[in-house]
């Protein structure tokens, strides 16, 4: 009689595998008997360990694939191979992602049963403590060995705690052991420079890349100073620092899912709020983190991934000297009135020339107050509201080319029967929700250039004409466009908005990261020694976290992670894992 997915299997026994699907190719049969014969002759560890080093190996080497194939620059065909075959030795590297991933799922089957004795003796040991304490008295060593045995007998609660447990305690040595081995060819001071091998560790689906040692050279030895160098400078910074961020929000999502469903509050004012803000969590994480990331866009351009600046400069078509005049402006360099400095009056003339006028227009000196045209460019020639309507427009386009693959694709590999049906309206489905994700985009980019024309010409013109302009332009046009933007989530589909606030946190925890952390732990080698520790302390802790959530609670982990990391786990040796989904 096979065992029932929620009931343990006695010790050294295999679960029984179910025959490979007759609908599937020959080839893909004949794997999976392969990878079935493979799980009853070998230890529970591998397939959980061969199935993250390919989830691992995906997202290293693909998009280092792609980024070579895509390359503006013309290599020749023994170069482009010479690349390639870099990329897949970086990939299958024993310190890359790909053991990485392996280490941190397979370490974590591997372990478990081996810390589960100590987990139980210690859960079961500390349940009575605290019944003893409850009850008034103080267990004593006899009783606790008297009792032993109906202790072992508890409810099925908390053997499932017991198992939860020893997952958590299993992945998270395992995640440590994994960070340390990403982390083992790094300098001792992870700030000032980066490995070729662990420049690249970061995951494939980021629309954005951290430089690579050799594109951050290459930025600063093969081209002039410019004024978009100031804002897509490198930022260097540890190379595993984006995955522990992206997996530590992960984490933190996990839990608060599962405190709130443990102790929420239905009832009176207090569970409304509650109520409220479980709905909406997911548009104030995406609004909150857009505002810091934009800020930090415009005036800490530092604090974000030189890519991630010039992605965002691409899609805003600004031009990079008019982003530097802000900063300039914030900083009382540029200031109405007064003569600049000749690095700012040489911008100012570069800017005038850009739109076709005399420097006089631009330059600070002769100004009471900068005309909007200017911050228009080319794109947005005309007034302040058509303006809006061409960025929106603009924006749209591109996020379109951006979307519709996104929504395609899924399609095509895991739908493909219903799309065959179907056909038209499935099409109509696609280019609907890309163009809805499009919409959202472009209304995130119109909204931050209608904000600022807001704040310094209309309502100046027509509220506060005495106010001194330099104190719109000196942050308040762009703050208001920062803290507006994120709101654009809302014609998102509901369902994508959690997924895309997980997604834009970590980058926004980052750039918050100096405020956050106190100075002393930010310079120094102890710093530098104290700074990898807790990140490694982190990363661990987090990844434990979603391990043992998508083993036992998978309901609880959202997105594209429950179906990766779900992939990875598999059922876990078929060890009475209860997969509840809501």
């Amino acid at each position: 009689m096979p065992t029932s997915p929620s009931t343990p299997l006695p010790t050294g026994a295999r679960p029984s595998n179910p025959p490979p699907s007759s609908h599937l190719p020959q080839p893909l049969r004949a794997l999976q008997l392969r990878l079935q014969k493979l799980q009853d002759t070998s230890d529970p560890s591998t397939l959980p360990f061969l199935r993250a080093y390919a989830i691992g190996f995906a997202a290293s080497f693909l998009p280092a694939l792609l980024r070579v194939l895509l390359s503006s620059r013309r290599v020749s065909v023994s170069k482009l191979a010479s690349r390639s075959l870099k990329a897949l030795q970086r990939a299958l590297s024993p310190r890359g992602l790909a053991m990485g991933f392996g280490v941190a799922v397979g370490g974590a089957k591997w372990g478990e049963s081996r810390v589960e004795g100590a987990v139980r003796a210690s859960y079961f040991a500390g349940l009575r403590k605290l019944e003893a304490r409850r009850r008034g008295k103080r267990p004593k060593i006899e009783e606790i060995e008297e009792d032993e045995e109906a202790t072992r007998k508890a409810t099925d609660k908390h053997e499932a705690i017991v198992k939860a447990l020893s997952t958590f305690l299993s992945a998270t040595l395992a995640s440590f052991v994994s960070i340390s081995l990403l982390q083992s060819r790094s300098p001792s001071s992870p700030k000032r420079r980066q490995p070729e091998d662990t420049a690249d560790l970061q995951l494939g689906f980021s629309p954005y890349q951290s430089l690579t040692t050799e594109d951050a050279g290459a930025s600063t030895a093969r081209r002039p100073p410019s004024p978009s160098s100031a804002i897509l400078r490198p930022a260097v910074q540890s190379p595993t620092l984006d995955l522990s961020l992206f997996i530590f929000v992960r984490a933190t999502d996990v839990f608060v899912r599962g405190l709130y469903e443990a102790t929420a509050i239905t009832s009176g004012r207090r569970g409304a709020l509650l109520a409220f803000l479980a709905s909406h969590a997911d548009t104030l994480v995406f609004w909150a983190s857009c505002w810091r990331i934009m800020w930090c866009w415009f005036y800490l351009p530092d604090r974000l991934p030189p890519t991630y600046n010039k992605w965002i400069l691409k899609l805003a078509r600004m031009d990079p000297r008019l982003l530097r005049l802000l900063q300039y402006a914030r900083n009382n360099e540029y200031v109405y009135g007064q003569r600049p400095s000749r690095e700012v009056a040489i911008m100012c003339e570069e800017i005038a020339s850009g739109v076709g006028r005399e420097a006089s227009f631009v330059n600070p000196q002769y100004l009471k107050r900068l005309d909007c045209s200017v911050v228009h460019g080319k794109v947005g020639r005309g007034t302040c509201e058509a303006n809006a309507v061409k960025r929106f427009i603009a924006a749209f386009r591109d996020c379109l080319l951006i979307y519709l693959p996104v929504h395609l694709v899924p399609q095509l590999l895991f739908n493909l029967k219903g799309l065959s049906k179907s056909p038209s309206a499935s099409i109509i489905h696609i280019l609907l929700a890309a163009s809805r994700s499009s919409a959202f985009l472009a209304t995130f980019v119109a909204s931050i250039y209608a904000s600022v024309c807001l704040v310094r010409t209309r309502i100046p013109l027509l509220l506060l004409p005495n106010i001194n302009p330099q104190i719109w332009d000196s942050g308040l046009c762009t703050g208001l466009g920062c803290f507006l933007c994120g709101f654009s989530v809302l014609i998102e589909n509901k369902r994508r908005r959690r997924e895309m606030a997980l997604y834009v946190a970590p980058r926004a925890l980052y750039a918050t990261m100096e405020e956050l952390v106190p100075r002393f732990l930010l310079h120094g080698k102890a710093a530098d020694a104290l700074a990898r520790w807790a990140e490694k302390s982190i990363f661990a802790l987090s990844t434990g976290t979603v391990v043992s959530a998508a083993v036992h609670r998978p309901d609880l982990v959202s997105g594209v992670v429950r179906g990766v990391v779900g992939y990875a786990v598999g059922d876990w040796g078929g060890k009475g894992v209860s997969r509840r989904r809501k």
